[in-house]
């Protein structure tokens, strides 16, 4: 029981999209070192399209290595290692060496980049920036703007007097200049790297795929594509938001991770193909006023979609907590009867169709009024909640059968596949487990409890559940007519 509370749990959870907890022994000096040459190769690679996009004279119009460093080290803690960040340093400078860049000049850029890493580093692996790591909600990603921001800012003042040196022009020129283009690498990239689903996260991808048709899922994406084949054909400066309707319909489809990795790769399309010439705006970006407006517009571009994927998906997570406490026992976390019957009888059509057997148990504590009159209702509770573990954990994980509370002390378990020997065993081990089964009253005492169950078959599945219910109670009366901790097991004639 404690088992499918836990994977419940899982699934009606908040999504959190923060970095994944650390389990196992530490890494061994090989696996640091691994990882920080996967941080320089990386890097390498990243640094290398960056220059790639460079105007004459000018920054990067897009750099990724920057956010694409932060992210990784966030979201996996195992490459957050002195390995790893030196690999980062390693990674940019040789970037510098086989673009051609002096090494002096290469320092200085290097010097400059991890400002701006540092600085959204320290920021965002502190308590506070929790919202932000895990972009809970509209808040999270507010945050994490207000805190890219800052980074970004520390990037300017660094750029303000490395920028001059490299590329020349005036301090505030390059400061602004930095400061945009860090601002909008962050938000296209963050969210992108921060969202990756990690095992964890799995499974509520599953359900979420499972609930939606296969053309629905596509239908966005699609016009996705559209929007950036019209915006070629058109060009024009309006071209650069003809994505943003079916980045927003995105958002409204998919899961976090997705619209973010969509917008990232629609921002980083937007600004190489007008640095290549390939989107047509009629704007000569080649002056950094230019390319700066540029920028902080796919900057707003990129945020709009991801924090309606946000909300959107906190709203699903409202929506699935809402209908886990509509449906299950506060107290005991099983099915209450009213979900209890709506799944029964989606088992029972099923298990007609399959021409399968089915067994329904019910089970109540014995003399469950006396335990409440001489301990409490706390104590009381206690026997409840105990009884639903230990009967949820002879249930099979993952299985078919069907746990829920009746109703004050009853409880009600549906088999499907079983027969009457299969039946009877498995309402057996129920009694003894709970039989051998002790409250702890505090102080060292301890009690007991046992429950009576009855239990009823029909071969093949032509039963209802009311039917079913009926006979198992008639088979519960017996069981405590005749002394009661047993099981009586009867047919639904």
């Amino acid at each position: 029981m404690n088992s499918q509370r836990d994977k419940l749990d899982e699934l009606t959870r908040p999504h959190t999209l923060g970095p994944p907890a650390v389990a196992g022994l530490p890494a061994s000096p090989g696996q640091l070192l691994a990882g920080g040459v996967l941080i320089a190769l990386i890097m390498t690679a990243v640094c290398l399209f960056g220059v790639w996009t460079r105007l004459a004279g000018q920054l990067a119009v897009f750099w990724p290595a920057n956010a694409l460093l932060l992210g990784l080290f966030l979201r996996f803690p195992r490459l957050d290692t002195a390995f790893g960040w030196i690999g980062a340093v390693v990674g940019h400078l040789l970037a510098g060496y086989l673009a051609g860049d002096a090494l002096p000049i290469s320092v200085l850029l290097t010097l400059t980049n991890f400002a701006c890493v540092v600085s959204g580093y320290l920021l965002l692996a502190q308590p506070f920036g929790a919202d932000a790591r895990r972009l809970h909600d509209v808040a999270g990603v507010l945050q994490l703007v207000a805190i890219v921001f800052v980074a970004s800012a520390a990037g300017g003042l660094a750029g303000s007097v490395v920028g001059p040196i490299a590329f020349g022009g005036s301090a505030v020129e390059s400061g602004l200049a930095w400061f945009v283009s860090e601002l909008v690498n962050y938000i296209a990239i963050l969210p992108a790297v921060l969202s990756i689903p990690t095992q964890q996260h799995r499974e509520v991808v599953r359900q979420w795929r499972k609930s939606m048709p296969p053309l629905r899922r596509a239908a966005p994406l699609v016009a996705l594509l559209l929007s950036m084949a019209a915006a070629v054909a058109v060009g024009g400066p309006g071209a650069v938001a003809f994505p943003v309707p079916a980045l927003l319909w995105c958002g409204m489809r998919y899961g976090v991770f997705s619209t973010a990795m969509l917008t990232l790769l629609t921002t980083t399309w937007t600004l190489v193909a007008i640095s290549k010439g390939v989107l047509n705006t009629s704007v000569q970006i080649e002056t950094p006023h230019m390319l700066m407006s540029v920028r902080l517009g796919v900057t707003l571009i990129a945020l709009s979609p991801i924090a309606v994927a946000s909300a959107m998906a906190a709203n699903r997570s409202l929506m699935a907590r809402l209908l886990h406490m509509a449906e299950h026992d506060p107290l005991t976390g099983t099915m209450n009867r009213r979900a209890f019957a709506t799944h029964a009888g989606q088992a029972l059509e099923a298990a007609r169709g399959a021409r399968q057997g089915v067994g329904l148990l019910v089970l109540d504590i014995d003399r469950f009024k006396n335990v409440n009159d001489t301990y409490g209702h706390s104590v009381g509770d206690q026997v409840i909640v105990l009884v639903a573990d230990v009967v949820g954990g002879q249930l099979p994980d993952g299985g078919p059968p069907l746990l829920g509370r009746l109703g004050g002390e009853e409880f009600a378990v549906l088999l499907t596949g079983v027969d009457s020997e299969q039946a009877r065993q498995m309402a057996e081990r129920m009694r003894q487990a709970c039989a051998q089964t002790a409250v702890d009253l505090g102080q060292g005492r301890t009690t007991g409890f046992t429950v009576s169950i009855g239990a009823c078959v029909e071969q093949p599945a032509h039963a209802t559940l009311d039917r079913l219910l009926q006979a198992a109670d008639r088979a519960l009366y017996e069981a405590k007519r005749t002394g009661r901790n047993r099981v009586v097991l009867t047919d639904t004639d």
